[in-house]
């Protein structure tokens, strides 16, 4: 009976997307034009500007996100990681066995650079004057999830996808917080990825085989009417692209809008859970279409994709929030001055920034 008042008490508080394709297309034509212009430079101050915008229309509760980092950290990454990549390549071109070793180092490196991409992100994020947070000593975790685990995956022909993935979201959920309060992930389930997996591959399989039908009965036709069977086997030669095709238009987005869902039903901030409600129909629909606006307007529609996109999955992302939201919400702020000094404590760099 003691849980009955908070359960009937808890608010349901709908993210937002308020923003809308015009708006950002102003400032997504002037990212592009001054990026060639600048032969990139400017990249880092159009990734601020593109991170603000759609924060700042990202509400929930009534209160928009913020991101505070600055140009210039992020184009000291950009010009950090391209002079490591024009060395590499030197290397590779005049000492490929230095080459390699700088490769090797590199994948290596992987981790420690995941890692920091999620501490310059987290620490230079915030809602409501409460800053996020990442676990910048969660290198043991990284090195497992993105590095050790990924090298399985021809060994086990891609059956250790889902726990790869399950391991992704651990690592990102667990080690977050905002302000003090840390994020958990323990009521989800490597199973429910693997049969989410297999739920995509099964889809996969049926197409390949219906598609393979409908070629072998082509040819019989062909062969039927004397025509040439050569016409049959060209079509075959295209089963290859289908499959490929299927993947990224079907397979995979279908596969991480169910991940997701699992994922973010799954995550908790003390008190407070969330819901997500995608549906992989729609949002497939929307990434088909998406892709064939933005072919056809030569890339002129890609402002209108993404916030088409964005608006999806902020209308179907509940915070189911505990009657204290608002204690929380105060509490968090007065350690605020006391976490600000801490907050600054960190690479000023985002080496993550590409």
């Amino acid at each position: 009976m003691s849980n009955q008042p908070e359960i009937s008490s808890a608010q349901k508080l709908p993210f937002q997307f308020t923003g809308n394709g015009f708006e950002y297309f102003r400032i997504w034509i002037v990212n592009v034009l001054l990026t060639i212009i600048t032969l990139g430079i400017y990249s880092a101050w159009a990734k601020v500007r593109t991170k603000r915008y759609f924060y700042r229309n990202t509400k929930v509760d009534g209160s928009s996100f913020e991101y505070h980092a600055r140009p210039t950290q992020i184009l000291k990454g950009r010009l950090l990681i391209f002079g490591g990549y024009v060395i590499f390549v030197a290397a590779a071109q005049f000492q490929p066995v230095i080459g390699g070793i700088i490769a090797i180092i590199f994948v290596l490196a992987m981790p420690w650079l995941i890692v920091r991409s999620h501490v310059f992100t987290a620490r230079n994020s915030s809602w409501r004057n409460i800053r996020f947070d990442f676990n910048e000593h969660s290198l043991k975790d990284a090195i497992w999830t993105f590095l050790i685990v990924p090298i399985l995956i021809p060994f086990t022909l891609g059956i250790i996808i889902p726990y790869l993935s399950y391991r992704g979201w651990r690592f990102s959920v667990t080690n977050s917080r905002v302000g003090r309060q840390q994020f958990s992930f323990q009521s989800v389930r490597v199973g429910a990825y693997y049969r989410a997996f297999f739920t995509m591959v099964f889809l996969l399989v049926v197409i390949v085989l219906a598609f393979s039908g409908l070629i072998a009965v082509s040819d019989t036709l062909f062969r039927m009417q004397d025509l040439d069977p050569r016409s049959g086997t060209s079509l075959l030669s295209l089963v290859p692209l289908l499959i490929i095709l299927f993947m990224y238009l079907i397979v995979v987005p279908g596969y991480r809008v169910m991940t997701r869902n699992i994922s973010l039903n799954g995550a908790t901030l003390g008190d407070h859970t969330f819901e997500s409600t995608l549906k992989v129909r729609t949002v497939l629909w929307i990434y088909i279409s998406n892709a064939v606006a933005i072919v056809f307007s030569i890339g002129l529609f890609t402002p209108w994709a993404r916030v088409r996109v964005s608006r999806y999955l902020a209308k179907h992302l509940v915070l189911n929030a505990a009657d204290d939201l608002e204690s929380f919400v105060q509490a968090e702020q007065r350690k605020a001055s006391a976490f600000g000094e801490e907050a600054t404590d960190f690479m000023e760099v985002d080496i993550g920034g590409i």
